[in-house]
């Protein structure tokens, strides 16, 4: 019930946003007033004034629905006839913060490190497209990416379902699911039908939202892995080899 009455809230405030409830009661307006005129020149000039206003009736009736659909997608400006922008880009997200913002510092700014964030991070995530394009963010825990509000990583575009996918973190290694998603999660091209390790510089496609993986290795992780990669020869080999 609480959920009805919320959307229906948020419809009603996007008509005002339009201008939807105004243009419709303008052109209700109009309509009469053209009534009203038809009454008046339609017998002057001969005419049936009773068949005229029925006819000017319909003609108002088939043109609401037609004004209404171009008050909801245009407007009126100054400058001309505008397309009205997406709600999407009026809401005001409560996305987590992101790491860095592309937008403002360039492509020299990607990953650069801001002393005043904690460098606990191994894994980021950085959109490509869409309406966070240019912003990338930490994957540290478990993140729901989707239309909805409540994600922690919202992305209000019609294709993207209301909770498209999610990203953990588990070992180090990042994964992806897919959350039953109308269109699909891909990875690298292909759809994820499971549960699915992502690596480094692996795309994430949701719809025609691209984000590109990026791993960042901390000195400790790289020793390790310098370490793990290192070929130990035992003195005994040697011996045995001379």
């Amino acid at each position: 019930m609480d959920s009805d009455s919320k959307q229906t809230g948020s419809f009603l405030s996007e008509l005002r946003r339009r201008k939807v409830i105004r243009t419709c009661l303008l052109y209700i307006l109009l309509c009469w007033g053209l009534l009203q005129v038809v009454d008046i020149v339609a017998p002057a000039l001969g005419y049936d004034d009773d068949l005229v206003s029925r006819y000017v009736l319909y003609a108002s009736v088939a043109g609401f629905p037609i004004t209404f659909a171009l008050a909801w997608f245009f407007q009126i400006s100054s400058s001309g006839i505008e397309r009205t922008r997406s709600f999407v880009e009026r809401r005001v997200l409560n996305n987590i913060a992101p790491i860095n913002d592309r937008r403002r510092h360039g492509v020299s700014g990607f990953l650069k490190r801001n002393p005043e964030q904690e460098d606990d991070y191994q894994w980021v995530i950085s959109a490509e497209t869409g309406p966070l394009s240019g912003l990338s963010y930490a994957v540290r825990e478990s993140l729901v990416l989707g239309r909805a509000l409540e994600c922690e990583l919202a992305i209000v575009t019609p294709h993207v379902s209301r909770q498209h996918a999610r990203l953990e973190v588990e070992e180090g290694c990042l994964y992806i699911e897919d959350l039953g998603s109308s269109n699909g999660t891909m990875v690298n091209g292909r759809r994820a039908v499971a549960r699915q390790q992502l690596r480094h510089d692996d795309e994430v496609r949701l719809h025609d939202i691209i984000f590109r993986v990026t791993e960042r290795l901390s000195r400790p992780s790289s020793e390790r892995q310098a370490t793990d990669q290192t070929t130990f020869i035992h003195v005994s080999e040697l011996e045995r080899g001379g």
